[in-house]
């Protein structure tokens, strides 16, 4: 059974406290803190109970045992300072020990600068468990993963799930075993590779299975249509036409319209059925039929899952369908939960935050657990038993 903070008397304890900060970062300053605000609740938590916390989190994807400055996470350290109004000391050099001074929060620079954080070095993990009393792993998109500063402390302290992690089992269990029917789920993204079993697990349970971008130009490769010089995996082709003969396929809902660009350009964007597609045509958002094609079928729906962007949201007009889905998921009265860090920024341009029933802060972990894979931290907290 999952050992849960809220349910522990911990108090007057150093926590070692692994959090999921890896937050998009533009000159210095926060773009999207969304995972920063999902993990204050642990931390006022801990506080109030007069702990002290050494804050653990990865930041990017910096070469492991060197450091980098552009992957440090100094800003998300007076960010969250500045938000919990608390004295936070950052902490460059802390794997041989930490100084609390004035403070009762120290966060430890990227854990990823250490040798050995990504191999789940066992030594490296010792050291670590020394920073603290015992362990507390609110950090639900790493769960996936086998890391020192994770996986590797909690067979070395006593560790517990902290309220961000339970949150987010909650939920994606309540989704994936007791959805309200009818449920519409939105797989999309650029790659069909990670989400295939995804795909073939949620097509049992759903009423509706909207795919878009990369992930939908490859089934309607696979379907024999022309696709142009569309973002596609031709690698996949063959999984793709696998869960087009599925008994489920009708399920399945494909597009009407898309609209495209020339190859060689994302100028003077054209709106064609799927049918007059050409070969110098780029396929980069859906149509208005589709669009409003899916806008009835949301309407209609219980339970919505969204995991991943419609179109090329990263230019305008491409952005249009993933905008419009998203408002129009937003005013339903469908339960609604979003997953996927592509995603999440969109509903926060928006401001449309407050208008989903769950945000998830996990990308491939949450898709895993959702295929009905078991995450190793998860097992190892007992969240199976």
């Amino acid at each position: 059974m999952l050992k849960v903070l809220k349910e522990a008397n911990i108090n007057n304890k150093i926590v070692l406290l692994r959090l999921d900060l890896n937050v998009p970062i533009s000159q210095n300053k926060i773009v999207s803190n969304f995972r920063i605000i999902k993990s204050i609740p642990t931390i006022e938590h801990l506080i109030k109970n007069n702990n002290k916390i050494v804050i653990l989190s990865h930041l990017g994807r910096p070469k492991e045992g060197e450091v980098d400055e552009k992957y440090s996470l100094k800003p998300v350290s007076l960010y969250l300072s500045e938000k919990i109004k608390k004295n936070i000391i950052f902490e460059k050099n802390w794997i041989d020990g930490v100084d609390f001074k004035d403070s009762n929060i120290i966060m430890c620079e990227n854990v990823r600068f250490q040798n050995g954080e990504k191999l789940n070095s066992s030594e490296l993990s010792r050291k670590i468990s020394l920073l603290g009393d015992l362990f507390v792993f609110d950090a639900f998109g790493v769960s996936h993963r086998k890391e020192s500063s994770a996986y590797g402390l909690i067979d070395l302290m006593d560790s517990y799930a902290g309220q961000l992690l339970e949150n987010e089992i909650n939920n994606a269990l309540m989704m994936i075993s007791n959805p309200v029917n009818p449920l519409t789920t939105i797989i999309s993204g650029a790659k069909i590779s990670t989400k295939i079993t995804l795909i073939s697990k949620l097509l049992n349970k759903s009423s509706h299975l909207i795919l878009g971008g990369g992930i939908l130009n490859t089934f309607l490769f696979a379907l024999g249509h022309n696709i142009g010089t569309s973002l596609f995996e031709s690698d996949y082709v063959d999984e793709a036409k696998k869960i087009i003969k599925h008994k489920d396929f009708e399920k399945l809902i494909m597009p009407i319209d898309v609209v495209c660009s020339n190859s060689n350009s994302f100028d003077n964007p054209q709106t064609k059925l799927i049918s007059m597609v050409q070969s110098d045509d780029k396929i980069l958002d859906i149509g208005a039929k589709s669009i409003d094609k899916y806008v009835d079928i949301i309407k209609k729906s219980s339970t919505v899952f969204w995991n991943g962007p419609l179109g090329y949201v990263e230019q305008e007009p491409y952005d249009t369908g993933t905008v419009k889905i998203a408002k129009a998921i937003a005013i339903s009265n469908c339960y609604s939960m979003v997953g996927g860090g592509d995603t999440i920024p969109i509903i926060e341009k928006l401001s449309l935050i407050d208008n989903f029933s769950y945000l998830s802060t996990g990308g491939g972990a949450l898709l895993k657990f959702i295929e009905g894979k078991e995450l190793p931290i998860l097992k190892k907290l007992g969240a199976y038993t």
